[in-house]
């Protein structure tokens, strides 16, 4: 198409431009299509791959599973499992019968016998096999790593066993048998009789002790999923050899650790994610068995006892051992850090800044509109009283001569206090209406008789 031009008439004239003129800038009207090929596109960031219906089910069954985990802060469940252990053992000891006909009152019930006598069992095969999975990726090929993250489950095992044997020998210690010639446990439990003495619950301190040790390790998947975007972004750094997309937690990995990360990481992700969801439901069972174990079994003393002892126990561990340099670290600590999670107790308050924290004797504009019962009359912010002559405002009550200077005066007024003022174009009262119309009415009459 000719494009226009004008002359020196001011006529429009049609001119042609040449095709060898279309390369100047005159005759550039858009920009050519040219193929980039992948191997030329060096500036630009990977996308990431599609994701399936099936991953998103899954993703979204691992977020339920991941609320039931941390969906609490652990110190508001520590603070249930010890509130909660003297509630409702207090209750449990004065509402209960001695022969309970509840199926959980039997010691001999299926979770009881399968799950809970060997609960250190299922959560330590759990933990095992999650931990081992994840480590394999994130350890870079380096055994170290794994040996230092493994060993939290041999300090874990040796913890417990040693307080179930203090336990056992403190109920040994403590304890007579209902026939006086037995003076030893053993030969009182053999001949049939009862041995009574003080027995620290330990399924109480084994069920709060797994689940807080399920939380501890399980801190190992928060973060996973994005090591999936590390990979991805260092792939085409090293590739492409730029620098414009920035270091990320992968940069100071060598090749042999990143192409070790590179081919465990998509193996392991399934694995973890599934023995993370076990982990989760094997927590909401061992709280369910853990109220079970509160309202039928043991004295509240015992279950106390036992109760403080396991958080005892989880605080020394992770809150105090793993903290130092020397131990096998908290988990997900590798090479790189992937984890989100941040403690409390080590994030900043933050500083909550008000908007009249400067200076507090300021009003704002939005303090100037009138309210009625707390919402603001945007309708009354302008709103100027006319000027009342002075006479009528002599026969004003003096209550009403004040709520108008009141309100003259700038104070936020109400729907109340604008009922007061008496319009301007009326200002006489019923009853001086009614003896204005009556007169007139008496000089009719005398005017027409």
């Amino acid at each position: 198409m000719a494009p226009a031009k004008k002359n020196q008439k001011s006529k429009i004239v049609l001119t042609t431009i040449s095709p060898k003129s279309t390369s100047t800038p005159a005759g550039m009207k858009f920009r050519p299509t040219t193929e980039t090929t992948r191997e030329t596109a060096k500036g630009k960031l990977p996308c990431a791959e599609a994701t399936s219906v099936q991953q998103v089910i899954m993703m979204m069954f691992v977020h339920v599973c991941r609320k039931v985990l941390y969906g609490f802060d652990v110190s508001y469940r520590i603070g249930f499992y010890i509130l909660g252990t003297l509630l409702i053992s207090v209750v449990s000891d004065y509402k209960s019968t001695p022969v309970s006909r509840a199926y959980f009152a039997n010691s001999n019930n299926f979770l009881n016998q399968w799950f809970v006598k060997l609960g250190w069992g299922w959560t330590l095969l759990s933990v095992g096999a999650f931990n081992y999975m994840a480590v394999r990726a994130y350890s870079c090929g380096r055994q170290s790593i794994m040996r230092s993250n493994l060993s939290r489950l041999v300090i874990a095992s040796a913890a417990w066993f040693t307080a179930i044997y203090t336990f056992q020998m403190i109920e040994n210690r403590t304890g007579v048998c209902e026939l006086l010639k037995y003076n030893s446990r053993e030969l009182c439990v053999s001949h049939g009789y009862l041995w009574k003495g003080f027995d620290i619950s330990g399924h109480c301190f084994l069920l709060i002790f797994c689940n807080l040790f399920m939380i501890e390790e399980g801190k190992a998947y928060l973060g996973w999923e994005r090591i999936k975007d590390y990979l991805r972004m260092e792939e085409h750094k090293r590739v492409n050899d730029t620098k414009e997309t920035g270091d990320t937690p992968l940069s100071k990995l060598k090749n042999e650790e990143f192409l070790h990360l590179r081919k465990h990481y998509p193996l392991s992700t399934p694995y973890v994610r599934i023995l993370f969801c076990w982990m989760a439901v094997l927590s909401i069972l061992w709280d369910f068995m853990f109220l079970v174990t509160l309202l039928y079994f043991h004295l509240m003393i015992e279950k106390v006892v036992a109760s403080g002892l396991a958080v005892l126990l989880w605080f020394s561990l992770y809150k105090g051992l793993y903290q130092h340099d020397l131990s096998p670290g908290l988990p997900g600590e590798g090479i790189f850090k992937y984890v989100t999670w941040i403690d409390p107790s080590l994030k900043k308050p933050a500083k909550h800044t008000h908007r009249h924290s400067a200076n507090p004797n300021k009003w704002s504009a939005q303090d100037d509109v009138p309210k009625f019962m707390g919402m603001p009359l945007y309708a009354l912010k302008d709103y100027k009283e006319e000027v009342v002559p002075e006479d009528l405002s002599r026969d004003l009550p003096q209550s009403m001569s004040a709520r108008r200077g009141s309100i003259a005066g700038g104070r936020q007024g109400s729907i109340s206090d604008l009922a007061f003022v008496r319009p301007v174009g009326r200002a006489r009262s019923r009853s001086q209406s009614r003896t204005r119309l009556s007169s007139s009415k008496n000089s009719l009459n005398i005017k027409f008789s």
